[in-house]
C-alpha cells in the first residue's frame, strides 16, 4: 500500500505477508484491515496489525464480495506515476517512447493505456494481461553444501561420479547470463543432483544443460510462478532434457536419475527421478521422503505398470547378495530365444516349450520351411505330447510338464483358429516370427531389421514405413480390438517385433559396446531400448512442493543412491549434529557412506557417494522495536571476534599469502589436495561437536594462518571485525551469521579452506 509522504512530497510504500487463507475473500478482508492501519498510523501498525491477523478468524459476515477491489481513489495518482514505465527490468522501447516490450518474456506495455500484454504464440496478437509479480522477500535465510567422497581422491574425477549444481542466487545468476528474474519471490534458489545409469554420458549432459534450460524457462513469464506451474517447469526441462539424451548415438542408451530442489520465496518444490532419493526435514521433526518410488520392486503400481508395459524384471547380484541378502531386482526389454528343433529327451523338450518356445508356431516345432495348417498342427501336437505329458515326465519335472502340457494344447488350438481365420495371413505370420528368431539383445541390430521387414539397405523411409504398414495390415486380418489393436498373442507379438526393427532403422547408430544392461530402475532420463518402441520406463519425475512457513531450521538432503546404504535415520543423525553447517554435514553422510558401501565389497562404482544438503531458516516475524532499543541491537552487532583455523591447498590460485608466511616458512610447496583438505577439518568439525571449547587447541596445532601463534586461546584470533572491513564479503557474512560460540560450516576463500567460532 501507499500513501502521501508530506516530509518527501512523494509516497511511502510498505510490502507486508499476511497469513495464509483458504479463499480470496479471507484474504481480501486481511488486504483491508491492513490497509486502514497503514492509512491510520503507518508502517508500525501494519505490523501489529498483521501479527493480530494470524489468529483472527473471519465471519462470514465480515467478508467482502469476492469481486470486490483493492484500489482506492487516493492511490490513483501514485499508480499512474508508477505507471509511466513497466515493471522490472529487461524492457526496451519499440517505435517510440510509449510502448515497452519485453527482451525474454513474451510481454509488452502500453503506459497510455496502463496495459500489460501477452503474445499470444499462435497469432502473435496481443492480449491483455495482469502485471508482472510483484516479488515478495521472505524472512528465510539459505545455506547449502555439496560433497562427493570416494574410495581415494582419483574417484572424485572419476567419469562415473555423481554430478551437483548448486544455485543459490537464482536473480544473480539470471542477471549473469542476461535472463531477468526480478519477479521472482525471494529467496529464489535451485539445487540438484545428476547420477549416471549404465554410464557417465547422459548425466553429464544433463549436469550441463539444467541451469540453462530453467534460466530460459524461469524468465520466459513474469508472472507469480505457482506450485502448478513449478511442477510444469521442472517436467518440462525434464521432458527436453530426455529428447535430447535419446536423440544422440553417444549416450542414448545411458540413462541418469535427478533429483531437483527449487526455492521460490516459501514455495519448496521437490521433485525425484529414478535411483535418488530427497528428505525434508522439518523445524518440529516432521520428515517427508521424496523418491525411493522409482526402484524395481516385487510388487506396487510402478511393477504393475512395468508389467503391463512389457518389461522383464529379473534378479541381479550385489555385493550384499553375495553374503546371503535379497538380489537386487532390474528391469530389461525381454529377452526371448525361439528354437523349433524338438528335443529328443524329454527333460529337454520341456525346457525348449516353457523357456524357447514364445509363440504358437515355435511351441510345436515348425520351421522355417514347414507348411502350416490345422492339419499338420494336430500331428507336431500328437508327436509333442508324447514327450512333454506330465505321465512321461521324470518325477522332478512333473509340475513343470503340466505347464509345458497346457502350453502345447493352448498352441495347436490358437493355430487351428488362425488357420480358419485367414490361412494366408497365418502363413505371414509364421514367416514373420521365423525370420524375426529369438530376441537375445536388447538393441535389434539392422541387419536383423532388414530381414524381418523384408527390404534391402538402400530402402528409403518411405518405403521403409509402407512395408511395415503393409505387414501389419495383413496381421490385422487375424482379428483387431475395437481400439485397432491386435487381438491373437502371437500376431500382437509380430506387431512388436515390427514396431522394433522400426526403431533399429531410425535410431542413431549405437556406438560400439553399448551397454544396455538391465537397470535396477523403473524411471530416468535416457535409456532409450526402454522407452522406444515401448514406454516400459518413463521420464515423469515424483513432485512435491511443501510451503516453508514454520519458524524454524528446514534442512534439505538430495542422495545419491549408493547412500542408500544408510537409512533415514541414520541421514538425519547427521544433519542434527550439524544442523547449521550444510558443507559439513553433507560431507559426513557421503563419507559414512562410502565407507560402508567399502565395507560390503560393493564395486567401485557404488562406493561413490554423493549429496547436497540444504538449510533454510526462517525467521519469525516480530513487532517494530522502540528505535532506541533497535538502535542499540544494531550497534552491537557492528562487531564480531572470531577464531578461525585455515588449511591451504594445492588448487588455490594465490601463490603467496602474507598473512601466512611466519606459519609456513621451511614446510615447502602445499601438496594437499582440496578433498585432503575438507577430510581434515571435517575430523576437526567432528571433535568440536562434542567439545566446541577445543578451538583454539586445534587452531594452534593445525591452522595455517599466522594467527594460530598467538598465545593461549587467543590461537587463531582474527580479533574484532566490523562490517564491510574485512575485504571478503562471503567470509564476512559467515562470521556475522554466526552465534557466540558457534563453530560455522566450512568456508572457501583464495587464501584455503577455513572454519570459525565466534567468541564475541
Amino acid at each position: 500500500e501507499s500513501r502521501p509522504d508530506p516530509t518527501s512530497g512523494g509516497f511511502r510504500e510498505v510490502k507486508v505477508r499476511g497469513p495464509r487463507r483458504k479463499s480470496r475473500r479471507e484474504a481480501l478482508a486481511d488486504g483491508f484491515a491492513l490497509r486502514t492501519a497503514f492509512h491510520e498510523k503507518g508502517e508500525a501498525e501494519v505490523l501489529k496489525r498483521n501479527h493480530a491477523l494470524r489468529s483472527k478468524v473471519w465471519l462470514a459476515s465480515d467478508l467482502p464480495k469476492e469481486d470486490a477491489r483493492m484500489e482506492e481513489e487516493q492511490d490513483k495518482e501514485q499508480r499512474l506515476r508508477l505507471a509511466q514505465r513497466p515493471r522490472g527490468t529487461g524492457w526496451s522501447r519499440q517505435k517510440d517512447a510509449e510502448f515497452f516490450v519485453h527482451t525474454h518474456s513474451p510481454m509488452a506495455y502500453d503506459p497510455k493505456k496502463m496495459q500489460y500484454f501477452e503474445v499470444e504464440a499462435a497469432s502473435q496478437r496481443y492480449m491483455p494481461c495482469a502485471p508482472p509479480h510483484d516479488p515478495v522477500e521472505y524472512s528465510i535465510s539459505v545455506a547449502a553444501g555439496a560433497s562427493l567422497v570416494g574410495q581415494d581422491d582419483t574417484d572424485l574425477t572419476s567419469p562415473e561420479r555423481p554430478r551437483t549444481l548448486l544455485l543459490k542466487e537464482l536473480v544473480l545468476t539470471g542477471r549473469a547470463m542476461k535472463k531477468p528474474l526480478f519477479f521472482l519471490d525471494q529467496p529464489a534458489s535451485c539445487f540438484v543432483l545428476f547420477e549416471g545409469i549404465r554410464g557417465s554420458a547422459a548425466a553429464e549432459h544433463c549436469s550441463k544443460n539444467f541451469h540453462t534450460k530453467l534460466l530460459l524457462k524461469l524468465s520466459s513469464t513474469l508472472q507469480y510462478w505457482s506450485a502448478a506451474m513449478t511442477r510444469r517447469l521442472i517436467e518440462g526441462i525434464f521432458e527436453e532434457l530426455d529428447s535430447e539424451v535419446l536423440q544422440s548415438p553417444a549416450m542414448c542408451y545411458d540413462g541418469a536419475s535427478v533429483a531437483v530442489a527449487i526455492l521460490l520465496g516459501d514455495q519448496l518444490t521437490v521433485a525425484t527421478l529414478g535411483a535418488v532419493r530427497a528428505l525434508v526435514l522439518s523445524p518440529s521433526g516432521d520428515v517427508r521422503t521424496v523418491g525411493g518410488q522409482h526402484q524395481v520392486a516385487e510388487e506396487g503400481t510402478e511393477r504393475q505398470r512395468l508389467d503391463t508395459a512389457g518389461g522383464e524384471v529379473i534378479p541381479i547380484p550385489t555385493a550384499n547378495s553375495a553374503a546371503g541378502g535379497a538380489p537386487r531386482l532390474a528391469v530389461r526389454r525381454p529377452l526371448r530365444p525361439r528354437r523349433t528343433m524338438v528335443a529328443q529327451e524329454p527333460a529337454a523338450e520341456i525346457q525348449r516349450v516353457l523357456e524357447a518356445s514364445p509363440d504358437a508356431f515355435a511351441t510345436l516345432g515348425f520351421g522355417p520351411e514347414d507348411a502350416v495348417d490345422a492339419k499338420a498342427a494336430k500331428v507336431n501336437y500328437r508327436r509333442l505330447a508324447l514327450k512333454v505329458h506330465p505321465d512321461k515326465a521324470p518325477e522332478g519335472l512333473k509340475e513343470q510338464a503340466k505347464e509345458a502340457f497346457a502350453k502345447v494344447e493352448a498352441a495347436v488350438e490358437r493355430i487351428e483358429a488362425l488357420c480358419e481365420s485367414d490361412a494366408k495371413a497365418t502363413a505371414e505370420l509364421h514367416k514373420l516370427l521365423d525370420a524375426a528368431g529369438g530376441v537375445e539383445s536388447a538393441v535389434m541390430p539392422r541387419a536383423w531389421a532388414r530381414v524381418v521387414l523384408g527390404i534391402d539397405e538402400v530402402a528409403e523411409p518411405e518405403e521403409v514405413d509402407k512395408k511395415a504398414e503393409e505387414m501389419k495390415k495383413t496381421l490385422g486380418k487375424l482379428g483387431l480390438f475395437a481400439d485397432g489393436r491386435l487381438a491373437q498373442p502371437d500376431a500382437a507379438r509380430a506387431g512388436q517385433i515390427i514396431d522394433e526393427a522400426l526403431e533399429a532403422l531410425s535410431a542413431p547408430p549405437p556406438k560400439e559396446g553399448v551397454n544396455t544392461e538391465a537397470v535396477p530402475v523403473s524411471r530416468a532420463l535416457g535409456l532409450r531400448d526402454l522407452k522406444r518402441p515401448r514406454d516400459i520406463a518413463s521420464a515423469a519425475p515424483q513432485v512435491e512442493t511443501m510451503q516453508l512457513d514454520q519458524p524454524g531450521t528446514h534442512h534439505l538432503a538430495l542422495l545419491s543412491s549408493s547412500i542408500g546404504v544408510l537409512g533415514d535415520s541414520e541421514i538425519l543423525a547427521r544433519i542434527r549434529n550439524f544442523p547449521r553447517q550444510p558443507k559439513t554435514a553433507s560431507l559426513v553422510i557421503t563419507q559414512d557412506a562410502a565407507e560402508a558401501q567399502a565395507k560390503l565389497k560393493a564395486p567401485r562404482a557404488l562406493c561413490l557417494a554423493s549429496s547436497v544438503l540444504g538449510v533454510f531458516e526462517v525467521k519469525e516475524e516480530k513487532l517494530e522495536e522502540p528505535p532506541s532499543k533497535k538502535a542499540r541491537t544494531e550497534q552491537s552487532a557492528d562487531k564480531v571476534r572470531c577464531l578461525h583455523i585455515l588449511l591451504k591447498h594445492k588448487d588455490l590460485r594465490m601463490s603467496k599469502d602474507p598473512e601466512s608466511q611466519v606459519r609456513l616458512k621451511g614446510k615447502g610447496p602445499i601438496t594437499r589436495t582440496l578433498a585432503q583438505a575438507e577430510r581434515e577439518l571435517l575430523g576437526m568439525q567432528r571433535n568440536l561437536s562434542a567439545n566446541p571449547n577445543i578451538f583454539h587447541v586445534l587452531a594452534r596445532k593445525h591452522s595455517e594462518c599466522d594467527t594460530a601463534m598467538q598465545p593461549g586461546q587467543s590461537a587463531g584470533d582474527l580479533g574484532w571485525v566490523s562490517r564491510g572491513a574485512c575485504g571478503n564479503p562471503q567470509f564476512e557474512a559467515v562470521m556475522f551469521a554466526l552465534k557466540p560460540y558457534e563453530v560455522s560450516d566450512i568456508v572457501s576463500t583464495p587464501r584455503g579452506l577455513h572454519i570459525l567460532q565466534r567468541i564475541a
